[in-house]
Formats: structure tokens, sequence, C-alpha cells
């Protein structure tokens, strides 16, 4: 057995040492660091079966050592050794991922011997639970998804020959069938959603959950939602309020994950807000980080339960509120509402009274000398020369749906960052509504032999693209060279940024009406 000791004290290696090479003893081998960085570096090319670690070390003490040890080597049992005060530090150590604890100057042999054994044997059984669990998970998130799947298109039938006879496009229907058949389809859509938020969870869990970041206007986002739930609120009475700052910047966001983000925070405010309340939506800069927008969601419901708000955005959870029947649905929403809004690199959090709830999100805000900043540190510049070059995809006959266009958009920017250069080439995101075209912007460091190179070799691979031949698309590339604005020790890389950033904006509006005047 090896066992890495990390004490400073001698007396106490010393000790140690001969515990280990008592008759009778494990056959070990102990290995000794004096200082914690020393233990971490041997630790980081070499590994040992059990870890022995002192809690005030010269330069680690206390739980800041366990943390540490913990970080570089999470699967080696760790033993702490601690003083008779020390006790309650130990117990917190535990906590922090030690396996057990020894009380210096009460270490007799066979107490050694067995704490080792246990430790190891501990984190071995620690090591299969989590195995087994993680086992688990994985069968049940397939078994989901495969039930999913399978669950959609009866649904999806029964949903359409509900509404046929619903529509009397089948023949007569009385008041009480037709009743009888709203409830029908409702109960239906319900279950379609609950399938929908199944799938969602498991492409979160997957690690398969898109996120398209565009500039994307949080208003006309929130106007869309606002519509899309008004019948819901107009139904119960409820009047919905939406308060919008002036002037407000873009979001860096994809606008249908935000306007779902959206949805699920205002049907759960719909839902446990009483007729005839107030559901009101807020967006301004947020106040503590101007770089970020701040989306608010309140209502004059029930509120959330206290001992519930820590668990509510947890998958499966199923909070109860202060006073109403509990939530219909599967717990999920909120769950997959934060892994959205997480991963587009906002925050989310809630707070809550008998008076009502107020959802808060934040969304970073689109600023493409941001995008710009780590390409215009570039020392190693082929020339002064910046090109904004154009790709652009035109559909004769209309898009057959807007599922299928955004599809080939997707698939379109992922072949072209195979074609840029990452240390020298930025792929913009979609920065307006193109009409029936596709446009892609690439902003290139390079002079024109560079950008020339580029888009042919941008043609090379979209001319291989079977999908664009087939649905009948114009394809074109064009390019336009920019004059790089001059750094200089009087300008700093953010007003550089900036610069170059206003350039490339004016260039892409007035090249948007350019194309607007000439396809009317």
């Amino acid at each position: 057995m090896h066992v890495l000791l990390i004490e400073d004290n001698p007396g106490d290696v010393r000790l140690l040492h001969q515990m280990l090479q008592e008759p009778g003893s494990l056959k070990a081998e102990l290995i000794h660091f004096g200082c914690l960085s020393d233990a971490l570096n041997h630790l980081s090319a070499a590994t040992a079966n059990v870890i022995l670690l002192d809690l005030g070390l010269p330069d680690a003490v206390g739980l800041a050592a366990v943390r540490q040890v913990h970080a570089i080597a999470p699967d080696i049992p760790l033993v702490v050794l601690t003083g008779l005060d020390d006790e309650s530090l130990a117990a917190e150590a535990l906590q922090e991922g030690a396996q057990d604890y020894l009380i210096k100057g009460q270490i007799e042999s066979h107490a050694l011997l067995r704490a080792l054994r246990y430790a190891i044997e501990r984190q071995r059984m620690q090591v299969e639970t989590d195995q087994v669990r993680k086992l688990q998970l994985q069968l049940k998130d397939e078994f989901l998804s495969h039930v999913s799947h399978e669950l959609r298109s009866p649904l999806t039938a029964i949903y359409q020959f509900g509404t046929i006879l619903s529509d009397e496009l089948a023949g007569a229907v009385s008041t009480d069938q037709r009743e009888c058949l709203q409830v029908i389809l409702r109960n239906v859509s319900q279950l379609q959603s609950m399938i929908g938020d199944l799938l969602e969870v498991t492409r979160a869990q997957e690690g398969k959950l898109s996120i398209d970041l565009q500039c994307t206007s949080v208003v006309d986002a929130i106007a869309y939602t606002i519509k899309t739930v008004q019948g819901t609120a107009k139904a119960k009475g409820i009047v919905l309020s939406f308060d919008a700052a002036s002037q407000l910047p873009f979001a860096y966001a994809d606008p249908t994950r935000l306007r779902q983000i959206l949805i699920i925070l205002l049907d759960n405010a719909l839902k446990f807000t009483d007729a005839e309340g107030l559901v009101t939506v807020r967006v301004q800069l947020f106040a503590k980080n101007p770089n970020l927008l701040l989306i608010e969601v309140e209502d004059n419901g029930c509120g959330i339960r206290a001992d519930s708000t820590e668990r509510i955005f947890e998958r499966l959870s199923q909070g109860t509120d202060n006073g109403q029947a509990g939530r219909k649905g599967l717990g999920l929403g909120l769950y997959i509402c934060k892994e959205l809004v997480e991963r587009h690199g906002g925050t989310i959090w809630v707070k809550t009274s008998p008076r009502g709830s107020l959802f808060s999100l934040t969304l970073p805000v689109f600023s493409l000398a941001h995008l710009l900043a780590p390409i215009l540190k570039n020392e190693e510049w082929p020339s002064d020369a910046v090109a904004l070059v154009t790709v652009e995809f035109r559909s004769p006959n209309g898009w057959p749906s807007r599922e299928i266009r955004e599809e080939f958009s997707r698939d379109t920017r992922g072949l072209l960052v195979r074609c840029l250069l990452p240390d020298l080439d930025v792929l913009l995101p979609r920065m307006a509504d193109n009409g029936v075209g596709e446009l892609f912007h690439i902003v290139a460091f390079a002079d024109q032999n560079g950008v020339a190179v580029l888009t042919k070799r941008i043609r090379e691979q979209f001319h291989r693209l079977k999908q664009a031949r087939d649905s009948g698309l114009t394809f074109s590339t064009s390019y336009k060279l920019l004059a790089r604005p001059t750094a200089n020790i009087s300008i700093s890389s953010e007003e550089l940024s900036a610069e170059m950033a206003s350039t490339i904006e004016g260039f892409i509006k007035l090249e948007g009406l350019a194309r607007a005047s000439s396809h009317e």
C-alpha cells in the first residue's frame, strides 16, 4: 500500500512511520511531504492508495487543504489528521470529501490501520454507488426518450381526428359532444407539452440542447410571447402588463429559445394567479452589470413556499404553492428554463412571498466589439486589411417551412466554421431578418489574396452540399475590404474593438438596405 503523508511535524512523521512498520502491520510504503504544494506536484504525476493529510500545514490550513487535495485526486481516499481542538473542523472535512479523521496524540497502530482500510473500502463503495446511480439515470433517460418518441405519433393522430370532429368536418356534433371533444383536445395538448419537456430534458442531459446565438430583440420576443398566452390570460380575467425601458440594446440570444423561456415563466405565472389578477413582464439593463439585460416576470398570485424556492429549478421538482393544488405536469419546465438561461451565459432566480412571485433572469447584451476583441489582440497579422465576407443563399420558391430553414441555417453555419481560421476569422451571428434569403457574414483579417482563398474554399464546400442543390437554392459570395484601425499608444484595445465593430455594423446595415431595395 502506498500511503501519501502530508505533514510538517517531524515527530508525527516518525510516529506514523513506526506504526506502519510494526510487525503484523500492512505492507505499506510511506511517501512524505512537508508542504501541500510539493504533495500536489507529486499527485499530478503519480498516485497513491490513500492520503493522510494534516489540517495545519505551512502553505494550507483547514478545509482549503482538503479542497485542493480533493480537486487534484478526487478518486484517492483521504484521511485527515487533526489536533484535539479541531474535531469539529475534521467533521466538516468529511463533508468536503474526506473518508475519515484521526486525532493527533490519540492515534494507535490498530486504529491507524483500521482507518486506512476503511477509508479505502468506503471510497471503493462510493465509486461503485456513483457508477450505479449514473447508469440508472442513463437508463431512465434513454427509456423516457424512447417512450416520448413513441407517444408523439399516436397523440398527433388523436389531436388531428379530435379537431376534425370538433370542427364538424366529419358530421354534425351536439353541444355536449363538442364540450367532451374540447376536454380531449386540452388533455392531448397537455400530454404533448409533457412529452416535449421530456425530450428537452433528455437533450440537456446528453449535451444536445442546441443554442443558436443571434442578435435578438428581447422586446419582440416578449411581445410574441404575450400574444401567445393572451387567450389563457383572458379566460381567467388576468391582466398582462409589459414594461420595457427605452432604447434597449439587443441581446445575444437564441430567439426561439428565448420565447420558450418566456412561455414557461408566463404559463407558470398565469397558472398560480387567481382570476382578475395581474402578471407583469419587465425588461431593462441590469443595474449591477450593464453588459447584461434583466428580464422579470412578476405575478400577484399565491407565491411559492419558502422551503421550495431552493429546489424549484431542479429536475422533476414539484414545488407546491401556498394554498392551491400542486403543479400540473412533470416538474420539468423550470429545470429546462434554468438550463436554457445558463447555456446563454445568464442566471435565473426567484423571490417569493404570499403576495406573489418574481422570477428574474439575465441575458448578455449583444456586442460585436466583444466578439472581435480576441481576434484584434492577435499580433500575427498577415496585413493591415480586414474583409467582410458575405455568403448568401436565396430560395426562389420560398422555404418549405420555418423548421427546414432553421435546420439549413444551422448546418450552413457549421460548414462555414470548418472553412475558417479560428485565430483570424469570425463568423458573425445573424443580425437581422433576411427575408427570403439567408445571409452569413464573416470578418476575415486578411488581404485580398487571403480573402480570395477563403471565398474559393467556401464555394468548393457548398458546391458539394447536396441539400442546397436539391432545394434549388441560389448561392453567392462577395466581400469588401475595410480599413483596419491602426492601433497606437493612445487607443485602448476596447476602443479599437468598438471602432472596428461600428465600421462593420454600418456596412452590414447599408448592405441590407441595398439588398432590400434591389429585391422590391
